[in-house]
């Protein structure tokens, strides 16, 4: 995608994330609404990975490319993976290779 189609995308899953999160609110399973964090770190992410010029739709483990997340993400991204999986799925830092620190719930 060129920049001006990549702030479109992200203008639209902003607006996914939004819709997502407000069907979710109805079926009354919290970590079901868990997904809308995931969902809006990734967005983002995306975020700044458009604004320093990066092409985040190209950003995945199929490229090799991987997307930038800063390091504070890491952590609440495990916070929801935890709620929603019980810790069985972790965000790992890509530099040193373990553990982010995140507390559980």
């Amino acid at each position: 995608m060129d920049p001006t189609e990549r702030g479109h995308a992200i203008a639209h899953m902003e607006k996914a994330v939004g819709a997502f999160y407000a069907a979710a609110q109805h079926v009354g399973n919290h970590p079901f609404l868990e997904f809308a964090g995931v969902m809006a770190s990734y967005v983002n992410s995306c975020r700044r990975a458009h604004a320093a010029g990066i092409d985040f739709t190209e950003c995945s483990v199929h490229s090799g490319t991987p997307l930038p997340i800063e390091s504070f993400e890491i952590g609440y991204l495990n916070e929801k993976l935890n709620c929603i999986f019980g810790g069985r799925i972790v965000a790992m830092d890509d530099v040193r290779h373990e553990r982010a620190e995140f507390e559980l719930a």
